[in-house]
């Protein structure tokens, strides 16, 4: 602080700053401010970033999960009263349905029905398929249905008998390098699942056609966009 004397003998004072205040006021941020304010800003946006692709790809692996499930439910229904029998054949990223042809004795493709239209999994999802516990090398595409030896070749995985029996299985929606968290199930009692796991790695039925056993109703909500 400094007394100035003015010409009518009053003093001004004037307010300095120590040196180092000085400096501390109008240096601004050191470089390595700088560089811990961008590190944390760049460990929130990533965070936020690999939560919100999560849950895209969480909700994207339900809702093909809740498709096929409702597909091969109508599959079973129309298989019983049209007393024919259909098969699924899955490759790694898509699926068709087939139908029996009993004079041709082979199976074909269904061809001018929506419903049964061959389907693709959104980019990054792939398949895993498991019967009787084992599971199966699946192909990177679907089969040539119009040449006749790729399809005698390339039979249908799961198979919708006339009966309403469904062969029993186990279908996982995954994301490369990431476990599977849906899947679809048969069960030999014929009961068709959709079955999520829980945080400690254990699948729980979410949707499913036979009531459970503890006599609660599961729920049975289907997609709309089956179709």
């Amino acid at each position: 602080m400094i007394r100035r004397l003015t010409q009518h003998g009053r003093a001004h004072i004037i307010h300095t700053c120590p040196p180092a205040r000085w400096r501390q006021l109008h240096s601004g941020f050191t470089l390595l401010e700088l560089l811990v304010v961008l590190v944390v800003i760049g460990v929130m946006v990533s965070v936020a970033i690999l939560s919100f692709g999560v849950l895209g790809r969480d909700r994207q692996s339900e809702d093909e999960s809740r498709r096929f499930w409702t597909v091969l439910r109508q599959a079973r229904e129309e298989g019983e009263m049209q007393v024919e029998d259909l098969g699924i054949f899955v490759s790694t990223n898509a699926y068709e349905y087939l139908r029996f042809d009993s004079r041709k004795n082979e199976w074909q493709p269904i061809e001018d029905d929506e419903l049964f239209a061959q389907r693709q999994l959104p980019e990054g999802l792939r398949f895993r398929l498991r019967l009787e516990s084992r599971e199966v090398v699946l192909k990177p595409n679907l089969p040539q249905r119009s040449d006749k030896d790729d399809n005698q070749r390339n039979p249908p995985h799961i198979m919708v008998l006339s009966s309403g029996d469904v062969s029993p299985f186990q279908l996982e929606i995954e994301r490369e390098g990431q476990p599977s968290l849906w899947r679809v199930t048969a069960l030999a009692d014929n009961d068709l699942r959709v079955e999520t796991r829980d945080e400690r790695n254990q699948w729980g039925p979410l949707l499913q056609t036979r009531p459970p056993q503890d006599g609660k109703q599961a729920p049975t909500q289907v997609v709309s966009s089956a179709r």
